[in-house]
């Protein structure tokens, strides 16, 4: 179980750090979460993506409180386009942070569904970071 929160950590930092690399400013902390939209949707539907999202929202919210838990049944666009704007307003050096987290608690949650090595294979297919994950699974 460690060996796979481990690697789910490594994912997010790297997928948070290639959002870094390759945005502008005002959309890099969304990239890694416009991605996970495009592949877990298809697999959970829209609508399993904004429950997900939300408790992990509201679960984060205790700890940032700027941020915006989020109402039933908006569409994962919605969501993304509220956090942009959390993450813009956020206190000077707590957006990385705090998105950070929220990634960490949503892949929790994703794992506790569907199981950790399930959800390593999604985070490496959504994130593009190469088959290592696949094969540390067997």
């Amino acid at each position: 179980m460690i060996k796979h929160d481990d690697r789910r950590l490594q994912l997010i930092r790297a997928a948070l750090a290639a959002g870094q690399a390759e945005a502008q400013a005002d959309v890099r902390h969304l990239l890694p979460w416009q991605r996970l939209t495009i592949h877990l949707s298809p697999l959970i539907g829209e609508t399993g993506f904004s429950a997900l999202y939300g408790r992990a929202a509201r679960l984060q919210s205790a700890r940032h409180a700027w941020l915006t838990a989020p109402q039933a049944s908006q569409s994962a666009e919605a969501l993304l386009a509220t956090l942009q704007g959390d993450l813009m307003m956020a206190p000077h050096g707590t957006a990385a942070e705090a998105n950070a987290a929220l990634l960490d608690t949503f892949t929790q949650l994703l794992a506790g569904l569907i199981g950790e090595a399930l959800t390593i294979r999604l985070l490496v297919a959504a994130w593009g970071q190469g088959r290592d994950g696949a094969e540390e699974q067997k």
